[in-house]
């Protein structure tokens, strides 16, 4: 999974140094219809019966060998969040390459290696970069989770967001998965504001990287709930992809400029506010109350913290 790529490493129509950011820190962050809570599913294990609720990221499809949707995309549906997202997403990357064509230094830049217009085009469509957001654009919270530095690192993301997004919506509901992709986006931006904060960076990646936390607290919530084969292989995988991506962003992904710091915040919020919106499978579970308190103050006192840190501390 390709997560955030440096735009800092873009050699081409860079901004210049007297006024503008400073390369080689940049970084790419490398429904109708729902059920609440994702409640009404069921499904068999070999030892016993997966509690209505919970949507398998494992088992996605009857047969040894499982068609590409349920590969690539399984619970697949037009109407829902991460369909929306990710056509948004698509729209948002071709924007860019146009408005690079006609106002910057084109729609593909030498220096780019994942196919995409250079920094001067994302600064201009809304790119985090902390001193304008110190100046008052603090709408760049938000905004680089729909932009995405080229044709190859949209690529992957939307993979990785086919791939659990529409599983975790099912499970979630719609407006909780909306929330947990969201504040953890804006959670990302807020620790790449914090370590890397002269970078330029764009992507989804910290929320996805979200999601994955938020689905490490749903693990923990519902342990006792799921079968052992389930939990176990489930958070197998989460792991996995956490020490594959922390491998990779410890190499650079190649090139040296992977915005680590906002994958970790999206990862750390992510598994804060997961507790606060994730579903239980237990409607009787006594921590209910406790989980839903300590998840909504610990992200809250997290957030706090570092605006004070990025508006009072922080210099780019």
């Amino acid at each position: 999974m390709s997560n955030i790529h440096g735009i800092g490493s873009f050699r081409d129509n860079a901004p210049s140094a007297g006024g503008g950011p400073q390369q080689g820190a940049g970084g790419y962050r490398g429904a109708a219809g729902y059920p609440q809570g994702g409640g009404g599913f069921s499904q068999m294990v070999d030892e016993g019966e997966i509690p209505a609720g919970h949507i398998s990221l494992l088992k996605v499809g009857g047969g040894a060998f499982p068609d590409l949707c349920d590969l690539f995309c399984p619970r697949f549906r037009i109407l829902c969040f991460t369909t929306f997202i990710s056509v948004v997403q698509v729209i948002m990357l071709i924007v860019c390459m146009i408005v690079g064509a006609t106002m910057f230094n084109g729609a593909f830049v030498k220096g780019n290696d994942l196919g995409g217009p250079g920094p001067q085009t994302f600064l201009f469509m809304g790119a985090k970069y902390l001193p304008y957001i110190q100046a008052g654009q603090v709408y760049r919270f938000v905004t680089p989770i729909f932009l995405h530095g080229g044709i190859l690192h949209l690529a992957s993301n939307l993979f990785f967001q086919c791939r659990i997004g529409f599983i975790f919506e099912l499970r979630w509901g719609l407006a909780n998965y909306i929330a947990v992709y969201f504040l953890t986006g804006i959670g990302a931006t807020y620790f790449s504001c914090l370590l890397s904060p002269a970078s330029i960076s764009v992507g989804a990646s910290g929320a996805l990287f979200g999601l994955i936390g938020a689905d490490l607290a749903y693990l923990i919530m519902n342990w006792r709930a799921l079968p052992n084969s389930e939990k176990y292989q489930e958070l197998c995988i989460v792991l996995c992809i956490l020490l594959i991506n922390f491998l990779f962003g410890m190499t650079g992904g190649g090139d040296g400029n992977i915005d680590n710091s906002a994958h970790f915040g999206g990862l750390v919020f992510g598994f804060l506010i997961g507790f606060a919106l994730t579903n239980l499978l237990q409607a009787e579970d006594p921590m209910t109350t406790k989980w839903r308190i300590g998840g909504w103050v610990s992200y809250i006192v997290l957030s706090i913290i570092c605006l004070c840190c990025v508006f009072l501390v922080v210099q780019a």
